[in-house]
């Protein structure tokens, strides 16, 4: 992810959707996760450092906990015929 990859070269990164709940917390919460945090860690930390509500859809916690490659593939099985 670029994210990670950015902060792994030593830059600042910023991250922002409409309301920085959701979206944004979902690009955070898997550069976290690819810079080594578990999921569960990364979840709770973007929760306690943006707000409670952070990352509440519930299908993007999945997505973290399940991994975005095995979600991407998942949701590419769908549309097989």
């Amino acid at each position: 992810m670029t994210a990670a990859e950015a902060v792994r070269n030593g830059r600042t990164v910023l991250v922002r959707c409409h309301s920085g709940y959701n979206r944004s917390g979902l690009v955070v919460a898997q550069s976290l996760i690819e810079l080594g945090q578990n999921p569960t860690t990364a979840i709770a930390l973007i929760r306690q450092r943006r707000s409670p509500w952070a990352l509440h859809n519930q299908t993007f916690e999945q997505y973290l906990n399940t991994g975005l490659d095995v979600a991407y593939f998942l949701a590419g099985l769908e549309t097989l015929s």
